[in-house]
Order: C-alpha cells, then structure tokens, then sequence
C-alpha cells in the first residue's frame, strides 16, 4: 500500500474531496477499504465542522501491518471526555477502529488503526 497524505481546505467539500483521493487504495485495502473510507469521512467531518481551520491534512498509510488514519487541524482539539459535537461520527470511528486516539503537538489530530493489512 501506498501511503495517501492530502492538504485539503477546510470546508463543505472536503469529506468528498478526501473520499476520492482514497479510490486508489481499494485493490491494496480490500475488504477494509470502506471502513477506512467511512471514518476519514467522519474525521474530515468534524474538522470542517469544529476546528475552524483554513486546512485539514490527511494521512493514510500502513503501520506495523494496520491501516492508520490521521486528520490534523489548527483547532482547539477536544478530549476523549468531552468530544466536540453531538453527532454520532466518534462513535462510528470507535466500532470501526481497533484503537484511536488523540495528540496535540503543531497541530491537533485524531488517528485511528483499522484491522490487518491485506497482504
């Protein structure tokens, strides 16, 4: 697999702009490219929703055998305490990642690691 890194703006369009940049990694993915596909979306969503953020950067890449996902804003950030938002993406991002997570260091991120990576 490829590693996939994006700078998207931060705006309406950016969960569908980062969607199609994942259609290239369906082959190397395999039965896991729609639960990757499904929490980039959720990410990007809360970034464009939350952070207030002129970008959104996007990482998707192979790790240790898993597939990890990483969405990195200019935001304020949240804790695992107390989410931004009421929705149900981190809950859906939760259910399909075997872990996930948040760091602060430039940028604020949230990652996740999907599964086994297909051979």
């Amino acid at each position: 697999m490829r590693e996939v890194a994006l700078h998207i703006e931060s705006n309406v369009n950016a969960p569908r702009v980062s969607r199609s940049h994942l259609a290239p990694l369906r082959p190397s993915l395999g039965p896991l490219y729609d639960d990757v596909v499904l929490v980039v979306s959720e990410l990007v969503s809360n970034s464009v929703r939350h952070s207030n953020s002129a970008g959104i950067d996007v990482s998707i890449r192979s790790v240790d055998g898993r597939i990890r996902v990483e969405v990195s804003d200019d935001g304020p950030g949240f804790t695992r305490d107390s989410p931004r938002g009421e929705g149900l993406g981190l809950m859906l991002v939760e259910k399909l990642s075997d872990r996930w997570g948040l760091t602060s260091t430039d940028q604020f991120t949230v990652w996740a690691e999907l599964g086994r990576h297909p051979v």
